[in-house]
């Protein structure tokens, strides 16, 4: 049996989870995990400091073998992708949080094929006012080829995949239950699309797995575990979609809240995240910006199109500053080079910044975005 099979089968074992499960990879026996299936309790205890609780449970857990072999046929049946920490296809960004999760099932395009990722999330009883933003950013990022990844659930994650496929984008739906058991029932149709459209359904939970009140927390870490960013569009103090945020900023990623009505009980995870540190989100420009990328305005796309459109918009000044901060350029060093005076350069460079052409550097340098 290889190395892959037994982590399927550890996966598959009730109260035996990610943390249990690497401390047994990064301390593999010489002639690989099939190992463990001789090991005692007493040396699962030995070796891996485990309680005799869980040591026994791993133990009766790796004597059911019927337990892996009902778990490989389903993967067969329904033709399901799986994924396992530390293979070539499990997703990096993901492998690199605490406690990743040891096995990935996948319907739908390749986790790995998926370029950048944002994860957008929000309240289940996201109003008006939510969708709206949403469909806002998404056909934004959607032109700058990012992937949505949301939660499948009933309202804002609803909202996040829904807005993706109308707008011809992709979209990853992580699922709080197994496959075979997709929830909620209400968004079958949903999935279904997902998939057709060149997006995927994910879980990290054995194919036949209800959606259990304590399986979204675990689906919350994946959600941000595979997205570089995180929006949240509306949340209460206490959420979902708050937790994930909360995930999001342990990992080291960005995250992104929609301010709201100071009265509205879905502000308030919002605006306790922007006091936390979150970047304040207006519209689809906070978003790209932090990754150099711009919305693409009728102006925007006649500069990324053809450089010499500025000079057609009456504007050669842009042009010349644009052409020179290719690489991170001071102010006195552009206007030495173009020859106009330092206010017209200053005037000219406030305008672009405005237009999101240019940034301006810790450093104070200016440098050109497209």
């Amino acid at each position: 049996m290889n190395d892959n099979l037994v982590l399927l089968h550890l996966s598959l074992i009730n109260n035996v989870g990610p943390r249990a499960i690497k401390k047994l990879l990064d301390q593999c026996p010489c002639n690989g995990l099939k190992d463990f299936y001789n090991f005692s309790v007493q040396d699962f205890c030995k070796q891996f400091n485990f309680t005799a609780k869980l040591a026994q449970t791993i133990v009766d857990g790796l004597s059911d073998h019927e337990l892996l072999k009902k778990e490989l046929d389903l993967i067969k049946k329904y033709d399901i992708q799986l994924i396992i920490l530390g293979s070539s296809e499990y997703p990096e960004s993901l492998a690199n949080i605490y406690a990743p999760p040891t096995v990935l099932y996948c319907k739908g395009a390749k986790l790995n094929s998926f370029e950048k990722n944002m994860a957008i999330v929000g309240a289940r009883k996201a109003t008006d006012y939510g969708k709206k933003l949403i469909e806002k950013v998404v056909p934004q990022l959607i032109e700058n080829n990012w992937t949505i990844v949301s939660g499948g659930a009933v309202g804002a994650d609803s909202m996040a995949h829904a807005a993706t496929l109308r707008n011809n984008g992709k979209t990853i739906a992580v699922l709080g239950s197994g496959l075979l058991k997709p929830y909620p029932a209400s968004n079958l149709k949903l999935f279904k699309e997902i998939i057709e459209k060149g997006g995927s359904l994910v879980s990290p939970f054995p194919l036949q797995m209800e959606a259990l009140s304590g399986n979204f927390p675990a689906r919350n870490r994946v959600i941000a575990g595979l997205s570089r960013g995180c929006l949240v569009v509306q949340a209460a103090a206490k959420s979902g979609a708050r937790i994930t945020a909360k995930y999001a900023l342990e990992e080291g990623r960005d995250v992104f809240a929609v301010p709201g009505p100071i009265d509205s009980e879905l502000s308030e995870g919002c605006h306790l995240l922007i006091q936390q540190g979150a970047k304040l989100l207006m519209g689809p420009e906070d978003i790209l910006s932090e990754y150099r990328e711009f919305v693409k305005s009728e102006y925007n796309d006649a500069v990324v199109q053809n450089t010499n459109s500025i000079v057609e918009l009456g504007d050669p000044i842009a042009q010349k500053i644009l052409l020179s901060c290719k690489e991170a350029m001071s102010i006195d060093d552009i206007t030495d080079l173009i020859g106009i005076e330092l206010y017209e350069v200053q005037n000219k460079l406030f305008d672009l910044q405005l237009e999101g052409l240019v940034e301006q550097g810790l450093c104070g340098k200016w440098i050109t975005l497209i």
